[in-house]
């Protein structure tokens, strides 16, 4: 069995989709891995320390040859599934991908990590909320970064700095990271959330619970939003719209997780900074890639969980059982032929 991990090709992408200590984990099982040169070096991890793990280190030219399975962050773009060979198996997110025949007329079997079920066995494969979790941390640091105000209380012989408010909506994984990364550097955190099931996690944190008719009088004190609403949707939930974004307090950051989704907030665009009527808006849904090494660790290690669920340490084999509810949801091809439920052509 021949695992390779090609280097990521996806314009930004950082991630790599297997550390050294994962590629040590899947030699043990009896596997034979290689890993394309350079694939690491954004995520922090030299061809060194792959080799030094037992990974064989090759070039691009020869990353997809002799691969039954080939793990990715993004799944292959279409220069790279001209190179794929019949009956491989690829384990990525194709959150991206807008078309699966190229992959069915391959022959190929392709599982979509990010189909992974919410139940608990699969917690530890679930690659949205590892991501999500280091989202809402680095969008509290990124904020801080260009807010004009200073997060704890701060008491000077100068005087006294007022804490900075910080308001998330939307209590899902990003958005709880964010509340207890923002109470951790001392700001005053403010949380809303349309499932009333969420106010006890907001309130655990130390966060004080903003019912809905609320919100717009909260917005009129932040120093920092967050917004972290998703959906399994194509379009994510439009929380700010622009009649609000006038009613915000001047100087306030914005950060908007959902903005590759068309945003929580109006006028919200992926990558970009928007300043704005004393406002600065910045869409940024992508922030687990701006920390490549901690990300890469985490979804490398929600693969291997994966690759356990199928591994026979009998045969020192990697079998999927289709009947498993975990295979069978992240499943969208299976050997060339799609999913019905996933046909998107």
């Amino acid at each position: 069995m021949i695992i390779s991990i090609p280097k990521e090709t996806t314009p930004s992408e950082t991630r790599i989709a297997a550390s050294p200590e994962t590629v040590k984990r899947y030699i043990n099982m009896g596997a034979k891995v290689q890993i394309e040169s350079g694939a690491g070096d954004s995520s922090g991890f030299s061809d060194e320390l792959y080799h030094e793990a037992g990974a064989d280190i090759i070039t691009h030219a020869n990353i997809y040859r002799q691969a039954n399975i080939i793990l990715k962050i993004q799944a292959p773009l279409s220069e790279e599934i001209s190179k794929l060979q019949k009956k491989q198996t690829i384990i990525a997110d194709f959150t991206n991908t807008h078309s699966y025949t190229d992959f069915a007329t391959k022959n190929l079997t392709c599982f979509a990590l990010e189909k992974i079920p919410r139940i608990s066995r699969a917690q530890s494969m679930d690659i949205l909320s590892s991501q999500n979790n280091l989202a809402g941390y680095k969008a509290v640091i990124k904020a801080a970064e260009y807010s004009v105000k200073s997060f704890p209380l701060l008491m000077t012989s100068a005087g006294t700095l007022a804490a900075a408010k910080v308001f998330v909506l939307g209590v899902g994984v990003a958005g709880l990271q964010a509340i207890a990364t923002a109470k951790r550097l001392g700001a005053k955190v403010y949380a809303s959330d349309i499932r009333p099931e969420t106010q006890e996690q907001v309130q655990s944190l130390g966060a004080r619970f903003i019912e809905s008719h609320n919100i717009l009088s909260q917005l009129k004190e932040t120093d920092i939003l967050i917004t972290a609403a998703q959906t399994l949707t194509p379009k994510a939930p439009r929380l700010i719209s622009e009649e609000t974004l006038k009613q915000i307090k001047p100087n306030c950051v914005i950060i908007d997780l959902a903005a590759a989704k068309g945003g929580n907030v109006e006028g919200s665009k992926e990558g970009q900074i928007i300043k704005q009527k004393g406002l600065t808006l910045i869409g940024a849904s992508r922030l687990a890639t701006e920390l490549p090494y901690a990300a890469s660790n985490l979804f490398s290690q929600n693969i291997l969980n994966f690759m356990t669920l199928a591994f026979n340490s009998q045969t020192h084999q990697f079998n999927f059982d289709f009947n498993d509810e975990i295979i069978k949801s992240t499943c969208i091809i299976k050997n060339g032929h799609l999913n019905s439920e996933d046909i998107n052509d």
